[in-house]
This record gives C-alpha cells, structure tokens and sequence, in this order.
C-alpha cells in the first residue's frame, strides 16, 4: 500500500532559497531508488518559512529500507544543515484513497 511522508520544518528567512536548491539536488538523486515515486516541496502561502516536504513511497517497507541504508545520510547531507534548528516533525501517512480526476459538470 502506498504511504505518504510528511516532513514540516521552519526554515529562517535567510536560507529558503539555499534550503530549496539543497531540496532540488536531494529529490534528483532520490529519484529512481527503488519504491520512489515522487516528492513534492511546498511553501506555506501565508507562513513563508514554514515548508512541508511530502514524499510518496511504494510501501512503508520500501521507505524505511532506504530511510535505514547507510547512503540516506550522504543522499540527504544537503539538507540537514537547514533541518538542523529544530521544530521538524516528520509523519508516515496510509494512502487510503485518491482522487485523480476532477469529473465535468455538464
């Protein structure tokens, strides 16, 4: 079954745009592990240091093997620096249903 991870941070005002670019480089090497599938980085629109990551796995399993493989800490280097003032929390989420298309109102 597929899971959603959710990592929320804070990130000071001076390092957003390095945070993101560190963000950009992370998700390009993350791409194609295996059970990824696709990440997502997203700003709050009314909190501007407040960001939320949200990943999509495969599995639980499937996360957790590449969260606990010793290359996730050298993968993942160019964001703990940003990571680092506290205030991170990170939730594993069941996918229980999705909505792909929006039906016409005809």
């Amino acid at each position: 079954m597929p899971v959603r991870i959710m990592v929320s941070a804070r990130i000071a005002d001076e390092h957003r745009e390095a945070f993101e670019d560190a963000y950009r480089q992370v998700a390009a090497v993350v791409r194609g592990t295996p059970g990824h599938i696709r990440d997502e980085l997203l700003r709050d629109a009314e909190e501007a240091g407040r960001y939320i990551l949200l990943a999509e796995w495969e599995s639980e399993g499937a996360f957790r093997a590449w969260e606990d493989a010793p290359s996730h800490r050298e993968v993942a280097a160019p964001m703990f620096p940003y990571w680092s003032g506290g205030g991170i929390e990170r939730r594993i989420f069941d996918l229980r249903a999705r909505l792909d298309s929006v039906p016409s109102h005809t």
